[in-house]
């Protein structure tokens, strides 16, 4: 209540200073003391360095620290103070349209900031002296606070979690110029992971090791240790599902044995276990693994040009998702004269995985000739036999004949290369599902990508990516299309895989009769490169195959018939092209045209600016299941630097890409980035934001976000320089 003889204006004015006052206090008591000096370093940090650049240079030498130290048994060389500070705050906005009766317009909007303040310290330096033991050391410690806002329909939420930061990374070598050479290292971090309405995470990360080398000309040898260990644990909250552990020890041996320049045997001896527990289950997987490969290479013959490579490879693992293999590879090259060698391969090779097991044996034999530099000829014939428990068992022969040949004449330089492949696979003991492990395909759009195999279990698909450590999810990242006996997939805009992305599918397939397939392919490329900056190609690849025994067969005849012709011209400045596509596949027939251009606009010594478009137009004909329709692709980028003085620079990035799809509409994608950057002294900046947009048919999804980084080395030590 106002006190008596109050007006109320001046209860009014009374009420917010009260406000304003308990929001300043709640403002500091959530920044820390960090934050404030950051702030305050900001603002004079680059007076000081300005400061810093009139001192003119002492006539003397002053003592240093590191002169001190250096009478003792510890040399610091370097140490380094530095504080940083970062800043980041992001806004999403999606937006769907109606949907009819009971599902009308939806808008939601996700805020997010957080705030990281950090002090750090760098030391180098040697312990005795350089020639026993040098370290190198980083700490960092520090606070971060995050604030969540989300704005939907109903009720609105927020919340604002805050931790700290503990990481370090310390390495030493002993011994670095000697015979034997030891290494040892360890670093930590120990923050958190913040989560949007739901209590952080507690998140470790763990890695310590030792390496000791024999440092000899015949015999190098390595051995060395190494524990990895990554956690994150809900200690924060009652969600014990949410706990993920991945751990790794591994010990390794390596050896060469070299007594001649042309003569070595390699020695690689592993020791890996493995133990991975994931968030959302409470199942484990632990593995451990011996792995031990034998190479040994001898050249001999006039010149020492022909050469015997031995690989001995074998691989037992025990535990989850555990696989053996067990493979044989010798390879002889014998050189017959400058322009003559020929090869000869043998390969033996077991696997197993899971009740799977395989056997493959195969030989290769090749030819290669070279002719007055301008016609290269190589003949390959190879067999190879494949016996499997649960799988077809198959024969498969066949040759590949390739030639080269490159000519100067008067208009510039002509260049061809023509292959034919035969190849006759004989397949048995039918019945039984099939296993793909690891196909590699490529997502281009708008093009879908077709599976090798037909009639596939679909609920087996799995998709990861290249290193097979992200696993991408059916129906976010990916669509799973059947059409009659053939499996397709799209990629989902929206999702995590990118365009002209390449993944690894494996799946099971079912496996009926025995059959026989014949392959033929020819694949032809013509390429005339004019003096006068012009460029013009073909492209050839006709297959046809010839199935014998038809019936439940996991696959059908695919026959391809795809020509490429297309110009191009270029500048020193500026190139553009031009390209016809007819692809007649039997399972997915198209026609494409292709334009594309990229040109430098602006380029001096402060500016520069590069653009780059493409446009594509695609008819697919529709085959099967597959309906016909029309798309077009345009993307367009711009990139632009500029130099606005010796410590400030400026980068800005953009790309639009717009696709019409006939069947699924029109889609509308912007990506805008943007860095600036401002170094002073040892003082540096670097503000970044990025705004992305991607308009979908029913649907709008923009986001903007901000970073600012600021830090600033302070040097208590340096390195002085050696006379």
């Amino acid at each position: 209540m106002p006190r008596a003889g109050r007006t109320n204006a001046e209860s009014r004015l009374s009420y917010t200073i009260t406000q304003h006052l308990r929001r300043w206090k709640s403002f500091v008591r959530r920044t820390s003391v960090i934050t404030l000096g950051m702030m305050f370093m900001s603002i004079l940090c680059p007076i000081v360095a300005r400061a810093e650049d009139d001192i003119p240079e002492p006539t003397t030498q002053p003592s240093t620290l590191a002169g001190q130290n250096s009478r003792g048994p510890l040399s610091i060389e370097e140490l380094t103070i530095n504080l940083g500070f970062e800043a980041e705050a992001e806004r999403r906005t999606v937006r769907t349209d109606s949907l009819g009766f009971g599902r009308p317009r939806f808008a939601q909007e996700n805020r997010r900031y957080r705030f990281e303040e950090t002090i750090g310290f760098e030391s180098q330096g040697n312990l005795f002296d350089e020639r026993v033991l040098q370290y190198d050391l980083m700490l960092r410690l520090g606070l971060s606070q995050e604030r969540f806002v989300e704005t939907r329909p109903g009720q609105n939420l927020s919340t604002s979690p805050d931790g700290t930061i503990l990481e370090y990374d310390l390495s030493f070598q002993l011994f670095p110029a000697g015979k034997i050479t030891s290494t040892a290292y360890a670093s930590q971090l120990d923050d958190r992971v913040p989560r949007p309405f739901l209590p952080s995470l507690d998140r470790r990360r763990e890695r310590y090791g030792v390496s000791l080398f024999y440092n000899d000309p015949k015999l190098p040898m390595e051995l060395s240790l190494d524990h990895l260990f990554d956690d994150i644990s809900s200690s924060r909250s009652q969600f014990l599902l949410d706990d993920e552990e991945r751990g790794e020890d591994r010990v390794r041996y390596e050896a060469t044995w070299q007594p001649t320049e042309y003569h070595a045997l390699h020695l690689n001896y592993e020791y890996e276990r493995r133990s991975e527990q994931f968030s959302g289950t409470t199942a484990r997987f632990d593995t451990n693994r011996h792995y031990l490969a034998l190479d040994h290479v001898l050249q001999f013959g006039p010149d020492h040009r022909s050469r015997l490579d031995t690989l001995l490879r074998v691989e037992e693992e025990s535990g989850d998702l555990a696989r053996d293999v067990f493979e044989f590879a010798p390879q002889l090259r014998l050189q017959h004269s400058d322009n003559l060698f020929t090869t000869y391969r043998a390969q033996y090779l077991e696997e197993s995985y899971f009740d799977l097991e395989t056997r493959t044996i195969r030989g290769d034999w090749g030819i290669t000739h070279e002719l007055n530099d301008r016609l290269i000829s190589s003949f390959n014939f190879y067999g190879l036999h494949q016996e499997s428990n649960e799988n077809v068992d198959l024969f498969e022969w066949g040759g590949i004949a390739d030639f080269s040949f490159n000519k100067e004449n008067r208009l510039g330089l002509f260049t061809a290369d023509l292959s034919y492949l035969h190849s006759e696979t004989n397949t048995s003991s039918g019945r039984r599902d099939g296993l793909v492990f690891s196909e590699s395909v490529t997502f281009q759009d708008p093009l879908p990508v077709f599976l090798a195999r037909r009639q596939i279990n679909l609920a087996t698909i799995i998709v990861t990516d290249q290193r097979r450590l992200q696993v991408f999810l059916p129906g976010v990242d990916y669509l799973i299309v059947q059409t009659g006996d053939v499996t397709v997939l799209q990629r989902v805009p929206t999702g995590r895989i990118l365009d002209r992305q390449t993944v690894f599918v494996t799946y099971t397939y079912q496996s009926f009769e025995n059959f026989d397939v014949r392959r033929d392919r020819i694949d032809l490329r013509l390429r005339q490169r004019f003096k006068k900056d012009l460029e013009a190609y073909y492209a050839l690849s006709l297959q046809y195959e010839d199935l014998d025994n038809r019936q439940f067969l996991t696959f059908r005849e695919r026959d391809i018939n795809r020509h490429r012709i297309g110009l191009t011209y270029r500048k020193p400045r500026w190139s553009a092209g031009l390209e016809f596509e007819f692809n007649d596949d039997s399972i997915d027939p198209f026609q494409a045209m292709h334009l594309n251009g990229d040109v430098v606009i602006v380029q001096n010594a402060r500016h520069q600016l590069d653009g780059r478009t493409t446009l594509s137009a695609f008819r697919f004909d529709g085959q099967d299941f597959l309906e016909p329709r029309d798309t077009t692709l345009f993307d367009l980028g711009l990139s632009y630097r500029y130099l606005l003085g010796n410590n400030l620079e400026s980068n800005t990035t953009a790309r639009y890409r717009f696709q019409h799809d006939s069947l699924f509409g029109d889609t509308n994608g912007l990506d805008i980035t943007t860095a600036l950057v401002y170094r002073i002294g040892l003082f540096s900046l670097r503000l970044e934001g990025e705004y992305d947009m991607l308009d979908l048919p029913s649907s709008t999804d923009n986001s903007l976000g901000v970073w600012l980084r600021l830090q600033r080395d302070i040097p208590v030590i340096q390195r002085q320089a050696r006379r």
